[in-house]
């Protein structure tokens, strides 16, 4: 199975790049941050995208402080959920989106965030996504835009938490056309072997076009 997780800029605004990078990744699961958030065309805006990218949206969008998560159409949603995570006045909106999902026959959650960039909240952040976590059964794989390092609280807070990170420097994701920092995670909980971690199998070049992020992928097997 194949999952990523990509911060796609300000709900998608290079368009065919970014269009073109979604087709290529060829992922089961889609972890989305910075999702369409306009007021009262969100959700058509969002499952726009999801239609373009071959996936179909299951949760998230502005109500979930822009993350989303789409799945393919093999991927059977058990249930799913999100919620906005409330900031300071004039703040990014925030929030977290869930989803516990099936394949092949087994069971296994996800949970999509964009933490932020204030370091106290995005520690206090990475606690609600880990009770969100806390609400999915079999293997549990968190993704999304954590705004600092491997080295960071948040990700430490994460880790606490039985999560562990299978990526390294080899790969790293911000900003996309020369990037200096591995700010995007993927993380897994629970019985599952990790086979890739990293790099999506795109472009250099393409990646610089379709956002200011680069995508981290992983395949593993439930």
């Amino acid at each position: 199975m194949r999952v990523a997780t990509y911060n796609v800029w300000l709900g998608g605004r290079r368009g065919a790049a970014l269009d073109e990078v979604m087709r290529n990744l060829d992922v089961d699961v889609m972890l989305v941050n910075e999702a369409p958030k306009n007021p009262v065309v969100w959700k058509r805006r969002c499952v726009a995208c999801a239609d373009r990218w071959g996936l179909r949206m299951v949760t998230g969008g502005r109500p979930a402080g822009s993350n989303l998560i789409l799945t393919a159409p093999s991927v059977v949603v058990e249930s799913a959920a999100s919620k906005r995570v409330r900031q300071p006045l004039f703040q990014p909106r925030r929030g977290i989106a869930w989803a516990q999902l099936r394949t092949g026959g087994r069971l296994f959650g996800v949970v999509s965030c964009h933490l932020s960039l204030d370091p106290r909240r995005r520690l206090h952040e990475a606690t609600q996504v880990l009770a969100a976590a806390q609400r999915l059964r079999g293997p549990v794989i968190i993704g999304g835009d954590l705004n600092e390092p491997p080295s960071g609280p948040a990700w430490q807070r994460l880790r606490a938490g039985g999560f562990v990170d299978h990526g390294d420097r080899s790969w790293l994701t911000f900003p996309a056309d020369e990037p200096t920092k591995r700010i995007d995670a993927l993380l897994v909980r629970g019985a599952a072997q990790v086979i890739h971690h990293g790099h999506p199998g795109v472009s250099p070049a393409l990646l610089a076009r379709g956002s200011d992020h680069r995508p981290v992928v992983l395949e593993v097997e439930l």
